[in-house]
Order: C-alpha cells, then sequence, then structure tokens
C-alpha cells in the first residue's frame, strides 16, 4: 500500500522538502500526490512540521537531542491516542496544587512540537511529552539526572480508532480518505506518522530494561479511566508531592472525559491551523474517551485478525490490555 516517489510533490506553502530536511524519505500511499510520512532516521514523522516549529524535521531532530534536560523535569511517553492527555492535565494540576486547567495546552511542551529555544523559556518544574523513540530524545541525560518517567499505554483496538479519527483531520495527507479498514491494516502492519504502535512499546520497554535507575510509573487508560482517585494518588505519590485525598479526588473530577472536553475550550490555541489559504480542523484531542469503541468499528473477521498480530507482537512485553469497562 505505501510506495515511494522520486518527485517531490509540491504543498501550498512552497516546496515540502524545504520544511521537512533534506535527510528523510518522503513515502506516499500509492499514486497520490500527497506525502503520507516524512521517515528521518527510520522514523515515519507527520509529512509536514506543524506551523508552531520554524525549522525542518531532520534540524529540530538534532536540537532534541542536544536539549538540556532539568533536575526537576519530568517526561510523560506514550504512543498517540493512549491517555497523555489526560495525564498531562492531572501532573499540571498536581503541581499547581489545585483542580485548575491551566490555559496552555500540552503541545506548548510536546518535544517534537515545540521549538526548542521556546522550550527553554518555559519555567520550571516543566512537564514534558513525546510520542518519538528514545533514541531521538536526549536520552543520556534522562539517565544521568534520573528524570521522572510516566509512560501511558491502551488498549491497541481502541488506541487504533482514536488515531483514526484523529489522523482524519489530516488534511494534507491521504489519510481523510481511507476507510477504517485500510487504515486498520496501516496501524497493525504498516508505519503511520510517529510510528508503529507495538514498536512504539517495545522501544520504551527496552530503554526502561536496560536503565532501572530511572524512575518510571506505567499506566494503563483504562485503570486511569476505571480508578481516577486511586490513579492520582499514585501519580502524587510518584512525583513525591504531599498531596491530601480530597484534592487528588478533585482532580480526578476535573479531568474526568466530559470535564476534560470543557476545559479544552479554554485552552489557547498552540498554532496556526491554516494551511495556505485552506483551514484545517482542529485536532480530535477528546472524542468519546471511551473503553470499547472498537467494537464499533472492528468486524469479527478483523478483530480476530488484530488479534492474532496483538498476541504475536506483545509477547514478552510486561503489559496487559482491557478491551471492556
Amino acid at each position: 500500500m505505501e510506495s515511494e516517489s522520486p518527485q517531490t510533490p509540491q504543498s501550498e506553502n512552497g516546496d515540502i522538502t524545504s520544511r521537512c530536511g533534506t535527510a528523510g524519505t518522503m513515502t506516499f500511499l500509492g499514486d497520490d500526490p500527497r506525502p503520507f510520512t516524512y521517515v528521518l532516521n527510520g522514523f515515519p514523522f507527520m509529512p509536514v512540521p506543524p506551523s508552531s516549529l520554524s525549522t525542518s524535521w531532520d534540524v529540530h531532530v538534532n536540537d532534541i537531542k542536544r536539549m538540556q534536560i532539568r533536575e526537576d523535569d519530568m517526561l510523560i511517553c506514550a504512543y498517540p491516542k493512549a491517555g497523555t492527555h489526560w495525564l498531562w492535565e492531572v501532573c499540571s494540576m498536581l503541581l499547581q496544587g489545585k483542580a485548575e486547567y491551566e490555559n496552555r495546552a500540552k503541545e506548548e511542551l510536546m518535544i517534537e512540537f515545540t521549538n526548542i529555544d521556546k522550550l527553554e523559556k518555559t519555567p520550571s518544574p516543566r512537564i514534558l511529552n513525546s510520542h518519538l523513540p528514545f533514541y531521538m530524545l536526549p536520552w543520556q541525560q534522562l539517565k544521568e539526572k534520573k528524570t521522572k518517567i510516566l509512560y501511558v499505554y491502551r488498549n491497541p483496538k481502541d488506541s487504533c480508532v482514536s488515531y483514526y479519527h484523529h489522523l482524519k483531520a489530516q488534511v494534507t495527507t491521504p489519510i481523510p480518505e481511507l476507510s477504517f479498514n485500510e487504515f486498520c491494516e496501516l496501524y497493525f502492519f504498516g508505519k503511520l506518522p510517529l510510528d508503529n504502535y507495538f514498536w512504539h512499546m517495545k522501544q520504551v520497554t527496552t530503554f526502561l530494561l536496560e536503565n532501572p535507575e530511572v524512575p518510571v510509573l506505567t499506566l494503563s487508560f483504562e485503570d486511569m479511566k476505571k480508578n481516577p482517585s486511586e490513579n492520582v494518588k499514585r501519580l502524587a505519590k510518584f512525583l513525591e508531592l504531599d498531596i491530601e485525598d480530597k484534592l487528588c479526588e478533585d482532580i480526578a473530577e476535573a479531568c474526568s472525559f466530559k470535564n476534560l472536553k470543557k476545559g479544552a475550550d479554554l485552552k489557547r490555541p498552540w498554532r496556526d491551523l491554516k494551511i495556505g489559504e485552506r483551514k484545517q480542523p482542529p485536532p480530535e484531542f477528546y472524542r468519546k474517551g471511551e473503553i470499547g469503541d472498537w467494537k464499533n468499528y472492528f468486524t469479527v473477521a478483523m478483530s480476530e485478525k488484530m488479534d492474532a498480530v496483538i498476541k504475536e507482537q506483545v509477547e514478552g512485553l510486561p503489559y496487559s490490555f482491557q478491551y471492556s469497562n
């Protein structure tokens, strides 16, 4: 389904290569002239950097590797649509000591989507977050400074459905025209923007096993959904914060899915969503937040096929998936 083209397509903003860089490779879907991913060092990025970045992907990744990690930084790692927003909002409220939303969005501290000079100007403590593999992060500093790492994962079927709806808003790629079945094949067998779900799990696991001295808290989306107050308390303890149980319960309520959707309206825009003369719809960060929504999209045959893939891919990994309430 995925093919490479020797030609570089033109975007409404000019030559795409000038925005993506020169070290990677453009990939396309079939004969569609629109870029599908920009592959750099084996990792597929979004085809065009967001307008929040003032540089190309290859330059930005080099900047990331050299960015300075502070003693009080924390890092949230996750594959897209696994619960990063929920976790970021909870951590933000815990650090503030109050169940109130701040006006900035988590994307302002998302490493791959924010200029390094802006991250460097962000006051401490910083709740950094990323979907990138560790080899593209300043991993040596993460080890040396024993940075607190939060890893959140979700059952891959619900994650697939959520990512499908999220990427359908990316009008510069062929993804909006894909059926769910076609997208599902890419999700489980190919490489979507920001890579393969299982590969991401494996590289996180490898880093953690090789660096046991780094403090890590692993959470599942489903556990957070079913037991929000208890997981907020776990987070507070992990972050070494002296927080009363009542505040943890208030934060859990403020970060319930229905309230997160309301809180999103309070955030200042984190990037200009105009692409040329077209306006791109805002990314869909809060759609349903349900456990088991995959049943509305997977046929029995698709589900059985992906069950076999999941079983093979997660063999030996220390994660268990929950597919229903």
